[in-house]
């Protein structure tokens, strides 16, 4: 573990050291624009220096295109729309985003100070190891962060609580009562992965696993109406970036905040190493090789660019993906071959419960609707049919 952490430092730094999708986020005013797509205005990065907490995310405008790879949306593969237009009530199959008018969202900005986040700071046992052998990476673990999680089940008194009680959760009074719990994590990634000549759009919920030992989720959350939504503009998250979807936890947004000092790295240098993409490409924190943080107007259209930094031992020019603050945050799409995840990392096809929210005005909750339903699993919120990924 210790080798893995120090070979995501820069040179001059290694002297020093989540879902999802949450597949029944309730919709947040607003419907689906079928018009024009619309392009997300990034933020000028002369407001954040890439050192310490950014003071907003940006996120996407209703309309972003989520069907193709491109800048500042997530590619999603076409069977995971169809199966969020099937268990909505057979809604119209969404290909673009809509935004969330939450109260904490300010046009293209998710304004992290307004955030009502979970409260709690736990330590939780968490297992994690880094493996290699022969030309594979093999990460196990059992799925708990080594970063602090916010108190789930989710104490009724908390601002974030209304947020979740709305929403119903199989097994449980509603989606404020599921509980973190450990699973068995386990990817097999390659050593030395590949760039295909066209990009992967995502499968599943899980996109990258963290040096932490907890997982990435695609950054989507629809709705009973099958819309889609970024899901830090709806729903707030613990003081870590995560909650569990259905017992597991994963991070999203600016999940960085709470990583430990040697994956934080040294500011005004390049940010180390912090986790692995599903296709075996690593992920690094938000500052290039300048010390500054990398925008999306420098990353390609999976969220990734080529340049120097410390994988496999040694200082080289790879492809990477790269955490920010600007939408989709950390994956958009994959482009190497992502790996087939376990039965114990995979979420099962699910359906909205009967009484799922369908709106929500600027304050929270304001009505509930039936849904259709049919079994899921305990703990689950909602519904999407997560396909394999493959090329498109």
């Amino acid at each position: 573990m210790l080798r893995t952490v120090l070979e995501g430092r820069s040179p001059k730094a290694v002297t020093v050291a989540a879902v999802a999708v949450l597949g029944a986020t309730a919709l947040f005013g607003g419907c689906a624009n079928s018009g024009s797509v619309a392009s997300t205005t990034t933020a000028p990065s002369a407001a954040w220096n890439g050192n310490g907490a950014p003071p907003y995310l940006v996120t996407p405008a209703t309309g972003t295109n989520i069907t193709a790879a491109a800048r500042n949306t997530s590619f999603i593969c076409p069977d995971v729309l169809a199966g969020i237009s099937v268990t909505s009530n057979n809604a119209p199959r969404q290909t673009s985003l809509t935004a969330g008018t939450a109260p904490w969202v300010s046009g293209n900005h998710v304004n992290l100070s307004r955030v009502p986040a979970v409260p709690g700071s736990l330590h939780l046992k968490s297992v994690f190891h880094v493996t290699v052998t022969g030309n594979s990476r093999v990460l196990t673990g059992n799925g708990i962060p080594s970063t602090p999680v916010g108190i789930f089940p989710i104490p009724s008194t908390s601002a974030a609580y209304s947020f979740y009680a709305a929403l119903p959760a199989i097994g449980y009074p509603n989606a404020a009562a599921i509980p973190i719990a450990p699973y068995a994590l386990q990817a097999t990634l390659p050593l030395h992965p590949e760039v295909n000549a066209t990009p992967t759009c995502i499968g599943g919920l899980a996109t990258a696993i963290t040096l932490t030992g907890a997982v990435w989720h695609a950054e989507i959350a629809p709705d009973s109406k099958g819309n889609v939504y970024n899901p830090d503009s709806v729903l707030p998250l613990d003081a870590c970036q995560g909650h569990p979807y259905m017992g597991q936890y994963h991070y999203h947004g600016y999940s960085w905040k709470c990583f430990p000092a040697a994956l934080q790295g040294t500011p005004g240098e390049q940010s180390p190493l912090v986790g692995y993409a599903l296709d075996g490409f690593g992920v690094y924190g938000p500052r290039g090789a300048n010390g500054q943080p990398v925008t999306n107007a420098q990353l390609d259209v999976c969220h990734g660019m080529t340049s120097k930094v410390w994988f496999n031992g040694k200082y080289q020019r790879v492809y990477h993906y790269v955490l920010n603050n600007e939408y989709p945050y950390s994956i958009g799409c994959f482009r190497g071959t992502p790996v087939q995840l376990p039965a114990s990392m995979t979420m099962p096809g699910m359906t909205m419960p009967a009484g799922t929210v369908s709106s929500f005005n600027s304050a929270g909750p304001s009505s509930t609707r039936p849904s259709s339903t049919r079994p899921s699993s305990k703990g689950a919120m909602a519904s999407m049919s997560m396909s394999n990924p493959r090329q498109s």
